[in-house]
């Protein structure tokens, strides 16, 4: 890797005969230019150190070869050779001196054994540089791909990265395995050719004795990495080992021994060490993205992994906790980008769920994820959370599309973009481009409760019900406790006429929501008055609640649809219109106003937010 690289700058064929430099170094030598434990020991040697004088490391080489070599490795490439042809020119005419030295008489009488050890380098050398002219008989563009590519059979192109154990067993340090794991998630991620794993799928091995060969095999990975950190007051021990599991080898393992407020640099350090054993040659865009750290400061990077660890909860009380966290980051370090784009997640998820009022909720989220913005705009995440600004309050469908394709023109490996705008794409009536990208978001993250909800919920739409039920019964089986597939479930069971299984899925929907009390009346109601009595019974809890707290007008206009009671959803649609409810954004394509979707009224709603019909 050359010093231009290092540092993220332009390329050009100068770079290229750096590389091939380090080749004659290794080849003359025996041994590398540049070593060091770590990547970042490596890059500071390329950057600021000369290497070893190959004579001294190798007396036999003649003279010339070594310069030849030191002006391939000059480290200001105005000083190296400017083309291969160069490089060619000179090794040509060191090839004829050394023929030429071959050639002389012996006009001395020693014995033949001095003969041999005084002309035997010039013999080694001819063949050395009749194999390097060999190599520039190839086209000299293709010169990298050629010394330092690899078979498209042996490239790594797929990795996972399953959850660090934390040795140390202290659950207040938790945040840190987690956070740790997630942050080499994303960075990776973000580089291109590479498909990663997203934080959902791999956290289904959390604690699990696993065996990495069965792990690449279920989630159809070339490579595994895993990991273990131990921390001891101030002191960090973190290892890592990367394995290859379609051929059982080991690729590389480390250690990392370092204190708690090297966090961001060690973690930065790690994803360079395993993208350097998986793409040894780095261009200058990606080498800048592993280069890019979101801080500096320690303790903010601390405060947001803990908040990454509540966030990841998904509960009200957890998503609370995530945004104090965040928001103290922020406090640590104005411009932590990352940290503002995690509080516009933890915003826009409050106002999507409707723990928060929306008047609260998106507007909080709009400012984190402007301000994230303005000091990267790079950041995909950022992007992401903007688009569902724009799509669940604003209802700026055009800015939203273009907020969402922009996050996944930045991270094509970003299973939320493709999933926040598959789900997009469904509630604009474009269901099969949406099916799509949520498919392409299953690629990258297959266990994710969520996306797999919205896969569901997608073929709930597309009236293919008998798939949903497969589908959500799928979620269940991966996440028994997670609520939404519960809830989407029982209104698919409901639009089929099985409205014993719908009322078993609110039951434990409310079991999970921690209503053990109304989950036990349901069954009692259902027997008295059929399922119309139980939806009744929650509609009259819903409305009493919304006089002395916040309950999402969408709600309980769905609620009443599905008692019949047409005018009264009516009314609470026209508030939630005013209110900018989000769930409004799927008013148009929700099956269960199917009954009123030719009603002036229905379609005055839908004018007004100015959806496709």
């Amino acid at each position: 890797m050359s010093p231009e690289q290092v540092r993220g700058q332009e390329l050009d064929e100068r770079t290229d005969v750096f590389s091939l430099g380090l080749v004659l170094y290794e080849m003359s030598t025996g041994q590398r230019a540049f070593t060091g434990n770590t990547s970042g020991v490596i890059f500071d040697a390329i950057l600021n150190r000369a290497p070893i004088s190959p004579v001294r490391l190798n007396p036999l080489i003649p003279l010339q070869l070594e310069q030849i070599i030191s002006k391939a490795l000059e480290k200001d490439r105005d000083l190296r050779y400017r083309t291969a042809s160069d490089i060619r020119a000179d090794l040509q005419r060191l090839k004829r001196d050394t023929d030429s030295a071959r050639a002389l008489p012996y006009l001395s009488g020693p014995s033949p054994s001095q003969t041999v050890r005084k002309h035997w380098p010039h013999f080694i050398w001819a063949g050395v540089l009749a194999l390097v002219l060999l190599l520039f008989a190839f086209n000299v563009g293709d010169m990298r791909q050629r010394l330092f590519g690899s078979s498209s059979a042996n490239r790594i192109e797929s990795i996972a990265v399953l959850p660090f154990a934390n040795v140390s067993k202290d659950p207040n340090t938790e945040y840190l395995s987690d956070g740790i794991t997630e942050s080499l998630i994303n960075s990776l991620s973000q580089l291109p050719n590479l498909a990663v794993m997203s934080r959902n799928t791999v956290f289904r091995y959390k604690g699990q004795a696993t065996d990495p060969q069965k792990v690449g095999q279920e989630l159809h990975v070339r490579a595994i990495l895993t990991g273990r950190l131990i921390q001891t007051g101030d002191e960090l021990l973190i290892s890592v080992n990367l394995e290859d599991v379609q051929n059982s080898r080991q690729i590389w393992g480390e250690q990392y021994n370092r204190k708690l407020s090297s966090l961001v640099s060690v973690q930065q350090e790690i994803a360079g060490d395993i993208y350097g054993r998986l793409r040894p040659r780095l261009a200058g865009e990606e080498m800048k993205l592993l280069a890019k750290r979101p801080t500096e400061n320690a303790e903010a990077y601390q405060l947001y992994l803990q908040g990454l660890f509540y966030w990841n909860k998904w509960t009200q009380n957890d998503f609370k906790k995530a945004a104090d966290f965040f928001t103290q980051a922020v406090q640590k370090d104005p411009h932590y980008a990352l940290s503002y784009a995690g509080l516009a997640d933890t915003y826009s998820l409050l106002g999507d769920a409707g723990y928060l009022p929306p008047s609260e909720a998106w507007p909080k989220a709009k400012a984190a994820a402007m301000q994230a913005l303005d000091i990267d705009d790079s950041l995909a995440e950022a992007h992401t959370s903007l688009g569902l600004v724009k799509e669940h309050f604003e209802w700026d469908w055009a800015g939203a599309e273009r907020e969402f394709k922009r996050a996944i023109e930045l991270n094509p490996n970003s299973a939320t973009a493709h999933h926040w705008y598959g789900d997009y794409l469904a509630n604009m009536s474009r269901l099969e481009e949406g099916t799509r990208e949520t498919k392409k978001a299953l690629e990258l993250d297959p266990l994710s409760p969520i996306t797999n909800t919205t896969m569901g919920w997608q073929f709930y739409l597309a009236r293919q019900n008998d798939q949903a039920v497969d589908q959500l019964r799928k979620v269940l089986e991966i996440d028994p406790k997670f609520s939404p597939a519960r809830r989407i479930l029982e209104e698919v069971y409901a639009h089929m006429g099985k409205y014993k299984e719908a009322v078993g899925e609110r039951e434990k929907f409310l079991s999970l929501s921690g209503g053990p009390e109304l989950a036990a009346s349901i069954e009692e109601d259902f027997n008295r008055s059929g399922y119309k009595g139980v939806l009744q019974s929650w509609l009259d809890g819903l409305t009493e609640l919304s006089k002395h707290s916040y309950v999402s007008s969408y709600s309980i206009a769905e609620s009443y649809m599905r008692v019949g009671e047409k005018q009264k959803a009516f009314e609470w649609l026209d508030k939630a219109y005013e209110e900018h409810d989000s769930g409004l954004v799927s008013v148009a394509v929700e099956p269960m106003f199917e009954p009123i979707r030719t009603d002036a009224r229905f379609k005055d709603i839908v004018k007004r937010m100015k959806l496709p019909n």
